[in-house]
């Protein structure tokens, strides 16, 4: 039997290739073992693309979404001799960098580190620059990054962009040669009931008072800029994802694209399901919200389409699945009983659980 591990890291308890190396061990034989990182551009991408690809990591100081000094990573690599930069922006304006969100932290936090970094990667001669945008803890419409690209943020004097500004001057906008492509799920517009405020800023901290605020600037800046540009953000799904930052990313003409489709193209794993017989993936909680570009989703349809066999483990599952059982039919908890969260987020007590888990089912798939 050829089995194929790819399984999407569980958040703060283990790495993909980590619990992929669990699952192999614990399966026993097999003709042969692949381990395949793999990621849907949230935490770990840039790790899911190293693991295959390899590439170097280049290291700079830049501000974190509260101006604070931070040591950034991002990832150089290459794909069929193109030069590839693959940045996370939880890498600098994450929202586990905060303590804990409140109403201060969404009226002071930017997206401008990103745009250090990105401005950063242009300077490496790079064919494309991958930015996956899960993660991120700022609402600032994007304007923090775009101000680090060259624009001018009238109006504006500290913290949040989007509460005080009152133009927007792209004219000086840096002009963005390379390839720009956005890794990310969400498809969000840049404003209304299903924009980038009022989806996500409740999460990020915003009360009541400054969402309403933030709103009613982030429909300013539309109009400001399908007057400067021509492009309406509300038609354009994915602005609004990142608190805004993927609309301001289609301005200097970034792709959008989904974040496990795009990974997966990188690291083969099509062809690497088509010479498997067996496939394990999985992700820390699966429920009927997998099926929104998750990596469990994503892999299964792939086995589903060259006839390959799947079985999926987590940390915890929705006892109904949805549509999702009818591409996914075989899903197992780690978890054997009642455990608190700590012990659950436990990086050994994790790895030993999807080993024991995976031992104990390897009987039934082979």
């Amino acid at each position: 039997m050829k089995l194929l591990a790819a399984i999407d890291s569980f958040k703060g308890s283990a790495t993909s290739k980590e619990l992929n190396q669990a699952v192999l061990e614990g399966w026993g034989e097999a003709e042969q073992k692949i381990n395949q990182p793999i990621a849907d551009g949230g935490e770990g991408t840039a790790e899911a693309i190293y693991a295959t690809l390899g590439g170097e990591w280049r290291t700079l100081s830049c501000p974190d979404l509260l101006f604070r000094k931070k040591e950034c990573r991002y990832l150089l690599t290459q794909k069929e001799n193109r030069k590839l930069a693959i940045i996370e922006s939880t890498e600098v304006i994450g929202l586990d960098l905060l303590t804990r969100p409140t109403d201060q932290t969404i009226r002071l936090a930017s997206s401008f580190g990103l745009g250090e970094l990105i401005k950063d990667a242009l300077n490496q001669f790079v064919d494309e620059i991958i930015v996956t945008l899960g993660g991120s803890g700022c609402s600032d419409g994007g304007l923090g990054l775009l101000q680090s690209l060259g624009a001018k943020l009238n109006g504006v004097t500290e913290g949040n962009p989007l509460l005080t500004i009152k133009e927007l001057d792209l004219s000086q906008l840096m002009k963005i040669d390379q390839t720009v492509t956005i890794a990310a799920d969400v498809t969000n517009p840049y404003t209304g009931e299903q924009g980038a405020t009022q989806m996500f800023g409740k999460q990020k901290g915003g009360s009541p008072e400054t969402l309403a605020c933030l709103e009613e600037q982030a429909e300013k800046i539309v109009e400001q800029i399908k007057t400067k540009t021509a492009i309406d953000l509300n038609q354009l799904a994915g602005s609004g994802a990142a608190g805004g930052i993927g609309g301001a990313l289609a301005i200097v003409g970034a792709e959008m694209k989904s974040g496990f489709t795009l990974v997966s193209e990188l690291v083969d794993l099509e062809a690497k399901i088509k010479e498997s017989e067996l496939i394990v993936t999985g992700e820390g909680r699966i429920d009927q919200q997998t099926i929104h570009g998750k990596v469990p989703y994503g892999v299964a349809l792939l086995a589903k389409k060259h006839g390959k066999k799947i079985v999926a483990i987590c940390g915890s599952r929705e006892k109904e699945l949805g549509e999702l059982a009818s591409v996914l039919p075989s899903v197992f908890s780690i978890q054997t009983g009642p455990i608190s969260l700590e012990k659950a987020l436990d990086h050994q007590e994790t790895l030993e659980s999807a080993r024991l888990l995976s031992q104990a089912i390897s009987g039934i798939f082979r």
